[in-house]
């Protein structure tokens, strides 16, 4: 008897204890209520530098990062400044190449195969109608100083003399003032390679300075262009990073057509087409 009792009581026991345990379970749930949903980490801010070295680099890529449409104004500047830069700067050569053509076609002498001057040669050739001759008397030896001054030889023997001889005196081409005066000539006046004359042609030298004015002119746009790239690259840099920062940069930005870039020569006629461009960036920074 006393053993059953046991075995009952041990069962009893067990029996009664899962009740409990889920007794206190219910009451636990019961107070704290559903469960939370997990909780998702808000992702953080980009840093302000990160879409302004983007814009740095390419414009408008730092306005991509931070969802802004403007990114295809900054885009369309930069395209549009290349574009035209190339344009440009190719219509420059070939300019450049048919006045270095006319000239030697029209007003230079052909004493031997031909030789191309710098800029500054091909602009004494607007200034000056003739460059007179290197050597005045290739029958003597040496070099003989061309004596007119209104040519542009002529004129450098003339400043030479200035520069070196004795005031009011003459010397004799063995005297060291002499020398000097010649060594100065022979460095700055043109040689037999590159000698011209317009004084039958007045005309076709006029015609020169245009072609001259009108490539430098194209020049100077494609350099502008590459000044508008370059502020384009730096406004939109700025822009990204006060956007990133939370402030209001309002920024227009427009290509104008038709408004020449640089001066043309009144008289370029049909040559070359005043065609040119303008850039406006208004950029206002504000809280």
């Amino acid at each position: 008897m006393r053993r059953t009792a046991a075995v009952a009581l041990l069962c009893a026991t067990a029996l009664a204890t899962p009740s409990a345990a889920r007794g206190q379970w219910r009451t636990a749930a019961a107070t704290l209520g559903p469960p939370s949903p997990p909780q998702v980490a808000a992702p953080e801010p980009t840093p302000p530098v990160t879409p302004a070295l983007l814009s740095l680099v390419l414009p408008g890529a730092g306005q991509h990062v931070l969802g802004q449409d403007r990114k295809w104004v900054y885009l369309a500047v930069e395209v549009a400044g290349w574009v035209l830069y190339a344009e440009r700067s190719g219509a420059g050569r070939d300019l450049r190449h048919r006045y270095r053509d006319f000239a030697w076609e029209r007003g230079r002498i052909q004493s031997g195969p031909r030789v191309d001057g710098d800029f500054e040669y091909y602009e004494r050739l607007t200034k000056w109608s003739r460059s007179g001759s290197f050597d005045a008397d290739a029958g003597m030896p040496g070099v003989q100083p061309e004596m007119d001054a209104a040519t542009f030889n002529g004129s450098m023997w003339a400043l030479a003399v200035q520069i070196f001889f004795p005031p009011g005196q003459s010397v004799t081409p063995s005297d060291p003032s002499y020398q000097s005066a010649l060594a100065y000539y022979q460095q700055r006046a043109y040689g037999p390679e590159l000698l011209w004359d317009w004084s039958s042609a007045p005309g076709d030298q006029q015609e020169l300075a245009s072609l001259i004015g009108a490539s430098d002119s194209r020049f100077r746009q494609a350099r502008t262009a590459v000044g508008v790239v370059l502020v384009n690259h730096l406004v939109a840099a700025v822009d990204a990073y006060l956007s990133a920062r939370g402030r209001s940069s309002p920024v227009q930005v427009r290509l104008l057509p038709g408004a020449p870039l640089g001066a043309l020569p009144p008289d370029l006629g049909r040559r070359a087409e005043p065609v040119g461009w303008t850039a406006v960036i208004r950029v206002g920074f504000g809280p």
